[in-house]
């Protein structure tokens, strides 16, 4: 330990005398490193604690954040505190009855239009916030409450969840209430099977309705929805209203909090309160692979032995549906969904199999869902359940679990820990919310206060079943979702969608609007589910789709078209699905330090530019973009065009809101100045990826190669390398959570660069930068060296051109510690 503080002390030394004698010779003066810079700084009024007003007659409260206020109920007190009652008559609250201070807060005990009933309205402060509870006394009869909070057609909103229609919520409507619609309703359907009632505001405040209750938000000028004629009937909101923020729930009560601040800051309050996201292992980044349908055991073995075949990365084959057994005398894959089981005439082996991947390097996953089948090809599907097991949906064909009944889920998971005992170590959780539980009574309630939970129930057994089988080594991806779900998940995915490039635009839009108030980590399926053609998905949408699936934390790839089988693609397609994957993984370090972060602060990895720039009105309509972390922007080409433009082989112009700043293109090497909107000309071979000028994230860049022994191709966390993308405008200060720290600050026309915690071999790449005119490399000088003479080098530095091109240094830092003084052209 003292030698490597005394080691770090004379590179400190050397690069202070260095910038003492470049000083001498006409330099800048020397500059003191910055501090880590904050993603959105507000001043002592916005860090100020909420605080409540409440006026006694009629009873309302107000919502203040020193002196600005956030929100509050709606001056009408007709329109707000409002409930309904079995019979179907309103009321609503009145006027102050009593008061009594409680720890952090107070209780308020308000009159109601009806003569025997009073409401308990508490507000108290929180570590987060503020939190209101609103109960009643008595509470028999009660069946929907409904409270509306001032707002304006001025403002934007965030949040709701994994819908697909829309970014900015000003003007819609949301059904809280977890249903997915099928990809042929997707973008016409106002549904998602992944809601949140969460939502912030451009204004620097944000609400969250804590309830699992069904039900709905209008926001400012909402338009009609009937939300494709949900049944029963929805929550009764109004229409076009310009001036509030009107929240209806079915249930006896309401609690919600206020939050003030940034979005980050109301995002961490958020994740607070209802459960942290949980922190996947790596291979959770790692490429999975899937077909819609597999028809004998062979096809299992044949996916790995094609993917390694053309060095292609792959860390997980799962099977998809159908894999279980099927009835006594059914044909081939005719399975009884729920059985748990792998049918013996597709899988006659399936020990082997799964011994035979392993062999391979490669992990096997199964399809898992929460009903059984009641028949399938035409004969019946028999079950080993106890008596009072299922409960009735909307579904006649099949026997939903009743996962609220103890017995009932401790026979599903002991199933599932029987198939996860043989290897698999990966489950694809499907369904959860295609079934409609809001009539249906559960042994542990009514549906209408379980039909949210029930995606978090089942996702619980799985996860439960899961880490007994294997510990902390396993994955999973799970389409359904309520608040709490991204402390259970290690990962989810947007299912489904067409193959076509309104698919691709929907899913962005979904995947993002996801990944802000679900998990963090999140895919999709590579191409699109959907089939809108034979011979779908075409090459240039599976190319496209997979610069998608390259910055997303997840990349997996199937479905029942040619992406099911990439290697069926023409050889350039197949390279461009290489590119995509190999870009992935030399993300992987900086996707993984965001993962850290989600997982300790709720500070989602992907982010919709508002979420960075809400006072950015062109940031609100910037919704085919997205930041990853808050250093990379990412616009993946999602236009109708690219079709015939890729088939041509012409670039498609792309629209880019570049926030204030310099950019730093990645495929192109030139720094571009924000605070505009851009047109970014795209071959089929990139796509708009850029890194913010004064940055440095992690990324093992594969090329070129200046190492003795090579970046294997499924390289994802190595403890013994690392790399950097650094902006040679100095300023950053980062982790990467197998490269140590790196810190990087101007001097004049010199750029120093110091490295602690680092690996025995290190890479930096600074983009766009053409050469040096002088490197001290650990103190010592450094000439320029080919790509091949630097590969047989301890250290030294090169250039490259095209896709991430820029100069290349090499380092061999000394217990973990490095220090670079570049001078610049």
């Amino acid at each position: 330990m003292a030698s490597r503080r005394r080691g770090f002390r004379r590179l400190t030394v050397f690069g202070a005398a260095l910038a003492v004698t470049l000083a001498s010779t006409g330099a800048a003066g020397a500059e003191s490193p910055p501090s880590l810079p904050v993603p959105d700084s507000p001043g002592p009024e916005a860090q100020a604690a909420p605080s409540w007003r409440a006026e006694p007659s009629p009873f309302r409260l107000s919502f203040r954040q020193g002196h600005r206020q956030l929100t509050a109920q709606l001056a009408d007190p007709t329109a707000r505190m409002v409930y309904q009652l079995a019979d179907g008559s309103t009321h609503h609250l009145t006027d102050l009855r009593g008061r009594q201070d409680t720890p952090g807060g107070t209780s308020y005990v308000v009159a109601t239009t009806e003569p025997g009933r009073t409401a308990t309205v508490a507000v108290a402060r929180t570590p987060r916030g503020l939190r209101v509870d609103w109960t009643f006394s008595p509470a028999t009869g009660v069946t929907r409450v409904s409270e509306t909070l001032t707002g304006s057609t001025a403002e934007h909103f965030l949040g709701g969840g994994a819908h697909t229609m829309f970014t900015d919520l000003r003007g819609k409507v949301l059904l809280n209430k977890a249903v997915f619609v099928g990809a042929s309703n997707f973008g016409k359907c106002n549904k998602n099977g992944a809601p949140t009632p969460f939502f912030l505001s451009s204004h620097g405040y944000a609400v969250y309705p804590d309830t699992v209750a069904i039900g709905r938000i209008a926001f400012p000028g909402a338009q009609a929805d009937t939300h494709c004629e949900d049944k029963p009937a929805p929550c009764p909101v109004a229409y076009g209203q310009q001036d509030r923020i009107q929240l209806c729930f079915k249930d006896d009560h309401l609690s919600y909090e206020v939050y003030g601040g940034s979005p980050e800051r109301v995002t961490r309050s958020y994740f607070q309160r209802v459960g942290l996201p949980t922190l996947p292992p790596p291979r959770q980044f790692a490429l999975m692979k899937w077909r819609d349908k597999y028809n004998t055991q062979a096809e299992v073995i044949e996916d790995a032995v094609q993917f390694q075949a053309h060095d292609l990365p792959l860390d997980t084959v799962w099977i998809d549906n159908p894999w279980e057994q099927g009835p006594e005398g059914a044909r081939p894959t005719y399975a009884c969904i729920g059985a748990l089981s792998f049918d013996k005439q597709v899988f006659p082996d399936a020990q082997g199999m799964i011994d035979d991947l392993k062999r391979r390097g490669v992990n096997l996953g199964v399809w898992v869902a929460p009903f059984l089948a009641k028949q399938s090809d035409g004969k019946p599907c028999p079950h080993d359940y106890p008596p009072n097991s299922f409960v009735q949906s909307d579904r006649t064909n099949v026997l939903d679990l009743d996962l609220t009944n103890p017995a009932t889920r401790a026979h599903y998971e002991a199933k599932l820990e029987k198939v996860f005992r043989m290897g698999v170590n990966m489950v694809k959780g499907d369904r959860g919310e295609e079934h409609n539980f809001e009539e249906s009574t559960f042994a542990g309630g009514p549906g209408r206060l379980l039909h949210n939970r029930y995606p978090l129930l089942y996702a619980e057994s799985v996860a439960r079943a899961l880490r007994k089988a294997h510990g902390d080594n396993y994955t999973m991806l799970f389409r359904a979702g309520y608040d709490g779900m991204p402390a259970i998940l290690r990962g989810a995915w947007m299912a489904d969608a067409d193959m076509s490039f309104d698919g691709l635009r929907l899913t962005l839009r979904r995947g993002v609007n996801n990944g802000m108030t679900g998990h963090p980590v999140w895919g999709s399926d590579t191409g699109g589910y959907r089939r809108i053609a034979p011979d779908s998905p075409s090459p240039s949408l599976f190319t496209r789709w997979a610069q998608l699936s390259a910055v997303s934390p997840v990349f997996q790839v199937g479905g029942p078209g040619r992406n099911g089988t990439p290697w069926v693609y023409d050889a350039d397609t197949l390279r461009r699905f290489r590119d995509a994957a190999k870009l992935h993984y030399e993300l992987f370090p900086y996707l993984f330090e965001q993962a850290r972060l989600a997982a300790a602060t709720g500070v989602p990895i992907t982010r919709p530019m508002p979420f960075e720039h809400p006072r950015e009105e062109a940031a609100w309509t910037a919704d085919q973009q997205f930041m990853v972390g808050p250093d990379l922007l990412a616009a993946p080409v999602t236009e109708d065009r690219a079709e015939a433009d890729g088939a041509a082989g012409k670039p498609t112009p792309v629209r880019v809101w570049l926030p204030k700043g310099d950019w730093i293109d990645l495929h192109s090497g030139q720094t571009v100045a924000g605070d505009r909107t851009i047109v970014r000309e795209s071959t089929v071979d990139e796509f708009p990826l850029y890194l913010r000028a004064g940055a440095a994230i992690g990324f093992n860049q594969r090329g070129p190669q200046v190492w003795a022994k090579a970046w294997g191709t499924n390289d994802l966390d190595r403890k013994d390398r690392a790399g950097w993308l650094v902006s040679a405008d100095g300023g950053a200060r980062a982790e990467n959570p197998y490269g140590g720290k790196l810190t990087s600050h101007r001097v004049g026309k010199h750029l120093v660069i110091t490295l602690r915690d680092a690996p025995a071999e290190t890479q930096l790449t600074l983009p766009g930068l053409s050469g040096l005119r002088a490197a001290y490399l650990d103190g010592r000088p450094a000439g320029k060296s080919t790509v091949d003479e630097l590969r047989g080098r301890a250290s030294g530095w090169t250039t490259t051109t095209g896709a991430f091109g820029g100069t290349v240094v090499k380092l061999r830092p000394h217990n973990g510690i490095s220090q670079v003084v570049l001078t610049l052209p």
